[in-house]
């Protein structure tokens, strides 16, 4: 039997000429839910107050993540502390600080996104008060690089995945999904787990993230 894929955050460059892996971070446990959203934007116009469609949201992605340390002794803030500091501004870019960019992986499922909000809940505690167990509340908002935003690509789109065949490239991927083989950036940018491209191994689940057309 395979040992049990973790849940991971792979924390990037928001560069994306660099688009290098600055961290990874495992669960301590698998989460047992997540949860996507998505919303519509109308507005009010014309004297009659007609509705009018105006556009998509940006997903919003939310996640419980438990911690346990009772068993180590150690202070269970030492790991929630690493997703915490994933909305602090540490990474240069464009002459500023920003936060880093947050890919959650799982089970073949991706989202990228800025962490927006955390919510600590500490629930076990040893005699000195130090806290060995916690439960975090982490959400996500969806990010995409302003390439994807004018070709209008909806980056970390979990809306189906498939297994690489042998032989199969990213290029001959990308125009038999999207008819387009250009397009293989899409899908090299929502598997941040490919570190090349051109050396696909086969029986890898692969997300296909859908374009907004």
């Amino acid at each position: 039997m395979g040992s049990l894929e973790k849940a991971i955050i792979s924390v990037r460059d928001p560069d994306p000429q660099k688009d290098s892996e600055l961290q990874k971070i495992e669960a301590l446990f698998n989460p047992e839910k997540y949860s996507i959203e998505k919303s519509a934007t109308w507005e009010e116009k014309g004297g009659r107050k007609t509705l009018q469609f105006v556009g998509m949201s940006r997903k919003s992605f939310s996640i419980d993540l438990f911690f346990d340390t009772y068993e180590q002794g150690t202070d269970v803030r030492l790991h929630t502390n690493e997703i915490v500091q994933l909305m602090e501004p540490t990474v240069e870019y464009r002459g500023k600080k920003v936060p880093p960019i947050a890919v959650f992986s799982w089970g073949g499922f991706n989202f990228r996104g800025i962490v927006e909000k955390v919510t600590q809940s500490f629930s076990l505690f040893l005699s000195s008060g130090i806290p060995v167990r916690a439960v975090l509340n982490v959400a996500f908002k969806q990010f995409s690089y302003a390439e994807e935003q004018a070709r209008g690509s909806p980056p970390g789109d979990p809306t189906k995945a498939r297994r690489i065949k042998e032989g199969e490239t990213l290029s001959g991927i990308a125009a038999q999904e999207y008819g387009d083989p250009a397009l293989w950036r899409v899908i090299a940018d929502s598997n941040p787990d490919i570190t090349n491209p051109r050396a696909l191994v086969a029986g890898t689940l692969l997300v296909i993230p859908a374009l907004v057309k």
